[in-house]
């Protein structure tokens, strides 16, 4: 096996780590039985920590972002004890399976699985949904890729502590 010893731009390294996603989005989603029973991984990481990871890791590149999660269609990937960590690429490169944020019609932002191409746009579905998400992912609505969930034990009432330009985004595991 010959190894490359050619430099990856940031844009080959984005595009491999998009391929990974999907093929962990697939897998996974393979893997968990959808069920409304679900439970969302735990984790003894303090809130506080949380998002200090989060946002050591996100500071990396102006593209990626941190989303608090509420809500629990997504569970077991992500739920209510979760940050998201997103990247802002190109809607062109999104592939079925892959979890992404989008902006719904009332505004808020929905962190969903895609599950079937329609038309220019994607349709999204919670893990633990029975239906697909009525507003359709496109290219003015897509806020980014799901590249990394940091999980944390509850204690969001830190939150308030958190200055208002370090609060993290939030993003609604929605159920329709």
């Amino acid at each position: 096996m010959k190894i490359s010893t050619t430099p990856r731009t940031t844009s080959t390294l984005r595009i491999s780590l998009l391929k990974m996603t999907t093929i962990l989005g697939l897998t996974l989603g393979a893997l968990v039985p959808t069920t409304a029973h679900a439970v969302a991984p735990a984790s003894g990481v303090p809130f506080l920590n949380a998002l200090a990871d989060a946002r050591l890791i996100t500071h990396t590149n102006s593209d990626w972002r941190v989303f608090m999660v509420k809500g629990v269609s997504m569970e077991p990937h992500f739920g209510q004890n979760s940050m998201l960590l997103i990247d802002k690429c190109d809607f062109g490169d999104l592939r079925l399976g892959m979890m992404v944020i989008y902006q719904d019609a009332s505004g808020d932002f929905v962190a969903h699985r895609l599950v079937a191409r329609a038309g220019a746009g994607w349709v999204a579905k919670g893990q633990n949904n029975n239906q697909n998400d009525p507003t359709l992912v496109t290219s003015a609505n897509f806020q980014g890729v799901v590249f990394g969930i940091i999980h944390y034990k509850e204690g969001t009432d830190q939150l308030a502590s958190v200055d208002s330009a370090s609060k993290p985004l939030v993003a609604f595991a929605k159920t329709y």
